[in-house]
């Protein structure tokens, strides 16, 4: 009887995971799409007008169609806060803090939407 019972508890730690293991999440991926979206709150667009295109020196790189032509668009992270910028936005950073919920494997950029944005939250979530 002993023996059935450890089994079973094996089994079921086995193919359940251990209670409140916190979830695994590629943290890359994420902070992508939460950035994307942060991206669409301060321009007014959608998320997805917005392609990623690589990290550079630590620095995330997006491209997107604005006013007459394409314009790059960079997130820089410094500690907790990422540091929106562009050539098209003449000086202009905004910045946004970044919350990391990892039991959750969510993402979330608080920044201060534009008036004309329709999109509130930049948050994202993932795992693996």
């Amino acid at each position: 009887m002993k023996r059935l019972a450890l089994g079973i508890l094996v089994l079921a730690l086995t193919v359940g995971g251990l209670p409140g293991a916190a979830l695994a999440f590629d943290e890359q991926a994420v902070l992508i799409c939460a950035f994307r979206q942060a991206l669409g709150e301060l321009t007014c667009k959608e998320p997805g007008k917005y392609s990623f295109l690589g990290i550079r020196d630590g620095v995330y790189v997006y491209n997107s169609h604005f006013a007459k032509g394409f314009a790059d668009f960079y997130v820089q992270i410094n500690g907790d806060l990422a540091i929106f910028s562009s050539r098209v936005w003449h000086g202009r950073m905004p910045s946004g803090r970044i919350i990391r919920d990892t039991g959750a494997g969510c993402i979330t950029v608080t920044v201060d939407p534009l008036p004309c944005s329709s999109f509130k939250t930049a948050r994202c979530c993932g795992s693996q």
